[in-house]
């Protein structure tokens, strides 16, 4: 399990390398900079030197990645060229909390629905439940997150009036920040209740034909202890395969999400820091959403192996 963990992470470590180096690079070569026409920073050439001397845009780019990726592994990610008064750890710590939030809520729901309604398919196959969770699953995955904010926040906060239209409410008060949260959290998570509905479904399904499954209700065991102890079992490995990496997409937070309902997320930061060309923000948000990218992913191989003993048996195979 050792070799297992350290090959992960040796993988988790070069993956990364390499993203730095292409995006590093790719913000280099792309013509312009935040100096350029219709930028938030309007100088002049001498300023515009001067700008490139204070950060140290005038040296060979290969000096630069070194001496950005020497301070990257300290989670120096440098100073916003926007925001020179805070530095960009500092950002993304203030700004995360509420992505966070939102995200993982929402993909907390999602996966219980999903997860909910894929076994009650799977356990009524080819019936009319069966049909209406399918149809269900099919619609809602289709449409985007951003209509279903809007229809939202259209019907249920400017028409009928039941929940705030937007902001964060009272922090304070977590009464009226979860007040305020109802409609986002929705938004962001029917849409993909569809996608783990299907693949609960067909995870289940798969395991439900299997020759052991078929075996246990030959001894005559009941249709409830069957799905809970051999199916979900065996299921439940592709299952988490697929639902982990939810949690890291969506708790960096949805730029359309924040924008309809004007929340203040890490989502707003990276699309603005775009725009304006802002090479530190863009840099350690992406590197960033990287990490907490590969590293549910790397819990997801370690909780691979432990649910699987397959697959520690075949890494000492080789």
């Amino acid at each position: 399990m050792l070799v297992y963990t350290l090959k992960r992470l040796g993988g988790i470590l070069m993956t990364l390398v390499l993203l730095s180096l292409f995006t590093f690079t790719l913000s280099r070569v792309v013509p312009g900079g935040p100096w350029a026409q219709g930028a938030e920073i309007p100088l002049s050439e001498q300023q515009i030197q001067a700008f490139k001397e204070k950060y140290g845009l005038d040296l060979p780019v290969w000096r630069q990645y070194l001496i950005w990726l020497g301070n990257a592994a300290t989670l120096d990610f440098g100073r916003p060229f926007t925001e020179p008064e805070r530095t960009v750890t500092a950002l993304i710590r203030d700004t995360l909390p509420f992505s966070a939030l939102l995200g993982g809520i929402a993909a907390t729901l999602a996966i219980a629905m999903g997860v909910t309604l894929g076994v009650i398919a799977a356990a009524y196959q080819e019936s009319w439940i069966d049909s209406i969770v399918t149809s269900y699953a099919v619609v809602i995955a289709t449409v985007p997150s951003f209509v279903m904010a809007f229809l939202m926040k259209y019907f249920l906060a400017a028409r009928l009036r039941w929940f705030p239209s937007g902001a964060w409410g009272n922090p304070d008060d977590w009464r009226s920040v979860a007040w305020h949260l109802v409609l986002p959290v929705a938004a962001f998570a029917l849409p993909a209740t569809g996608g783990v509905a299907r693949w609960t479904r067909q995870c289940i399904a798969e395991a439900m034909a299997s020759d052991y499954v078929r075996t246990a209700y030959a001894k005559g065991l009941r249709s409830t202890g069957v799905l809970t102890r051999h199916v979900l079992r065996n299921a439940l490995i592709p299952m988490i395969t697929s639902f982990l990496p939810l949690y890291p997409g969506m708790m960096t937070g949805s730029l359309f999400i924040e924008a309809v309902f004007g929340l203040p997320g890490l989502g707003k930061y990276f699309v603005v820091s775009s725009t304006n060309r802002d090479y530190p923000l863009v840099l350690g948000i992406t590197m960033f959403w990287a990490l907490l990218i590969a590293l549910t992913y790397f819990l997801t191989d370690v909780l691979y192996g432990v649910i699987d003993p397959r697959v520690r048996i075949s890494e000492r195979q080789r």
